[in-house]
């Protein structure tokens, strides 16, 4: 692990990172398959199963207006602990439904880790900002669980302070980079915004230009604004590489992506030896139950 300053701006779908003579802009679980189809069918299943074996645990269907429609919806759970008849049907497909899960985060992870090894290449002493990942998940919840940014920060975490370095979360508030110029003013911007266009002439992908401030944050908080200045005539062209990198990879994948909408290996079938075992844990629940 290279010794050297790492500045971070760590975002809801990727990660902005500027080393000495190194930046990036990757994204999380990347190429991961998310089963986002193959989880609503078995939930749908898992919902009609639960509906046909426990009726007087819901309430009655009603009729409801939709638009100029009628139509007619569930009744919701009747509130209060209730005795629930499980079938052997329905224990299968919670298994199936729990294995896609469990492999989606398998591979979500073993693809964040390499993120993290990544970026400690270049530097051990991190610097970024203290975003809450929680405040996030009432806004992006399913990314949230898709990306899993929270264990990429984790992760950074704890393999830089095993190794000695340094991990300095500061203030959004008080520095604020997204809307500071490399002269200090500080302009506010929306978050559809994703190009920084500097009131000195330059343009830069906001997420990599606040990555390069953040390097320049001292132990106060405070934004050096002369050093980041003098530093990034070198630096500039280091961070345009990266952006360049980050487009070309980005349409790639668009690419691919688009190839596999129409190809029938998107369509995930569950081995029949898997869930061997399933049986008879169905068994143990309908006996404890």
């Amino acid at each position: 692990m290279t010794i050297g300053v790492v500045g971070l701006d760590l975002n809801v779908s990727n990660i902005a990172f500027v080393a000495d003579n190194k930046a990036g802009l990757l994204p999380f679980a990347e190429n991961v398959p998310t089963y986002q189809k193959e989880i609503r069918q078995l939930q749908r299943k898992l919902e009609r199963s639960k509906r046909a074996n426990n009726p007087t645990n819901f309430h009655p269907d009603f009729q409801a207006k939709k638009g100029r429609k009628t139509i007619t919806k569930k009744g919701t759970n009747i509130k209060g602990r209730r005795k629930w008849n499980n079938s052997k049907t329905y224990c299968q497909t919670a298994a199936k439904k729990r294995e896609l899960e469990r492999k989606k985060t398998s591979y979500a992870k073993s693809q964040n880790r390499k993120i993290v090894n990544e970026i400690l290449r270049y530097g051990k002493d991190i610097k970024t900002e203290n975003v809450s990942v929680k405040g996030w998940q009432k806004r992006y919840g399913k990314a949230i669980g898709a990306k899993s940014p929270g264990f990429v920060q984790s992760e950074l975490k704890r393999k830089v302070e095993s190794t000695n370095g340094s991990f300095q979360k500061f203030s959004t508030r008080k520095t604020a980079l997204s809307q500071t110029h490399l002269n200090g003013e500080r302009i506010k911007k929306s978050l559809s915004e994703r190009v920084h266009r500097d009131n000195s002439g330059f343009r830069m992908h906001r997420d990599l230009f606040s990555a390069y401030l953040s390097r320049h944050i001292n132990d106060e908080d405070n934004l050096l604004v002369q050093s980041a200045q003098q530093e990034w005539k070198r630096s500039e062209p280091i961070l345009k590489a990266a952006w360049q990198e980050f487009q070309i990879n980005r349409k790639q994948v668009s690419v691919s992506e688009s190839r596999l909408s129409h190809s029938p290996s998107e369509r995930f079938a569950l081995k029949s030896g898997e869930f061997s075992q399933i049986a008879v844990l169905c068994k143990q629940n309908r006996a404890t139950s």
